[in-house]
């Protein structure tokens, strides 16, 4: 199971591949929505909420949205894929100081949550921005020939078992553009109900997951994933701030450069 974003830094688990942590029993980082107080929010409808996200986040795309005609939990996934396709020596969830500018193809900007807490970095303009704020993923199969099913028990029962622990312990959650806060950033929670699909390069299974064979293979995830619409030209600067339930606290700033 790997780890991301906070997940990483508060060292959950024992089976993780980085980004948040590897450890066998791990995954990686994210957290639910709380549940909201008052007669009058409860309410209201699916629509009247969506449109009130959409008013209080204008950039970002909703929960719900699809955006490019993909759903906002496929684009975690996809963050997951991007993250995985990268070779171990240039991985930049690894690597201090790596390119980010690898395999980003199609509308969306990846960004790594590596061991940079205040990095700097340039996109361009017309690309929407995937941030993963905490992740935690298990995959299958791994060398730990104890590491299986019970008899009768589904893969996802098995993979899902413990999985979001990491982000239900997080009680801080901040996120900034400019200086402008997301509002609720916990609802952007995705958490899978299924199992999906990557391939991870296989040099990755050398200290980063253990699980990577470098073919097609499984995988359960707990996200809190923010996608941004394409920023204005010029720099902006992006703040991340969490904190959870044993005292840990995760600082992240972002100079981001869109051009």
């Amino acid at each position: 199971m790997t780890m991301n974003g906070f997940g990483r830094a508060a060292g959950w688990c024992a089976r993780w591949s980085l980004v948040l942590v590897m450890a066998v029993g791990c995954g990686s980082a994210s957290g639910l929505p709380g549940e909201r107080a008052g007669a009058d929010l409860d309410e209201r409808t699916g629509a009247d909420l969506s449109e009130e996200a959409a008013a209080a986040n204008p950039f970002v795309f909703r929960v719900d949205s699809e955006p490019y005609g993909i759903s906002m939990k496929e684009w975690a996934y996809n963050w997951l894929r991007w993250e995985y396709s990268i070779p171990a020596a240039t991985n930049p969830i690894i690597v201090p100081g790596a390119d980010y500018d690898q395999h980003q193809v199609g509308p969306v900007y990846f960004v790594p949550d590596g061991p940079n807490h205040n990095d700097a970095f340039s996109v361009p303009r017309h690309k929407a921005l995937a941030i993963m704020l905490s992740q935690i993923a298990n995959d299958f199969p791994c060398p730990d020939p104890s590491f299986h099913p019970a008899p009768g028990q589904s893969l996802f029962d098995f993979l899902s078992a413990g999985l979001t622990q990491v982000n239900d312990g997080i009680t801080v959650l901040d996120v900034a553009l400019d200086g402008v806060p997301i509002q609720d950033p916990l609802r952007y929670r995705f958490t899978s109900t299924r199992v999906f699909f990557f391939v991870g390069d296989k040099s990755l299974a050398a200290g980063f997951d253990a699980c990577v064979t470098g073919s097609l293979q499984p995988a359960v995830a707990d996200d809190l994933f923010l996608l941004f619409k394409p920023l204005k030209r010029g720099q902006h600067v992006l703040t991340t701030h969490i904190e959870n339930k044993d005292g840990n606290v995760f600082d992240r700033t972002r100079t981001i450069t869109s051009e």
